[in-house]
């Protein structure tokens, strides 16, 4: 039995620590062909409830007959501006920088009736060990003083320590 427990709890860490650091693959609006005029207000409250972190894919799903969507500057973003793209006739892209990243669609009265979006990309979460103390490189000198009693009691708190404690408390409500 504390075989099973030991091992569950170990599964569950590693699986945590995979869910929060793989990029995802998102398609733009959720459903297929979702890009098109009609749509756009909804695509628009749709990326506002969305996360997206260095790494993720955006892919877009729409009917490549009648429109395209172009990558541009926050500048043509603004104005519609469909002449000097960043990247034209974009179906898929990685967010490979924080900050925003504008969208429009390649005609540009779609544009003017609303269909663009901005996708900012959050910086991505690392999960690291605490660096090492640092050795001396000099003359060692003598015994440090005892601390004083209304020092921090440590080096404080960090996303990484929060969220495997959150997981450990996780697995341990589970196994009683």
């Amino acid at each position: 039995m504390a075989y099973l427990r030991i091992s569950i709890l170990v599964l569950s860490l590693v699986f945590l620590s995979f869910a929060f650091s793989e990029a995802k693959e998102v398609i733009v609006g959720g459903k297929d062909i979702s890009w098109n005029v009609d749509s756009s207000k909804t695509l628009n409250k749709w990326v506002q409830n969305k996360r997206f972190r260095v790494g993720d894919q955006l892919k877009w799903k729409s009917d490549k007959d009648s429109d395209s969507v172009l990558q541009v500057t926050k500048e043509d973003y603004e104005s519609c501006e469909t002449s000097k793209p960043v990247k034209a006739n974009v179906t898929e892209i990685t967010l490979d920088q924080a900050g925003p990243f504008y969208f429009i669609s390649g005609v540009k009265e779609h544009c003017d009736k609303g269909l663009k979006l901005v996708a900012i990309a959050k910086p991505p979460i690392h999960v690291s060990p605490s660096p090492s103390p640092a050795t001396p490189t000099g003359p060692v000198a003598g015994p440090a003083a005892p601390p004083s009693t209304n020092a921090a009691a440590g080096p404080g708190f960090s996303l990484s320590n929060g969220i495997l404690g959150f997981a450990i408390g996780l697995v341990g409500i589970a196994l009683i």
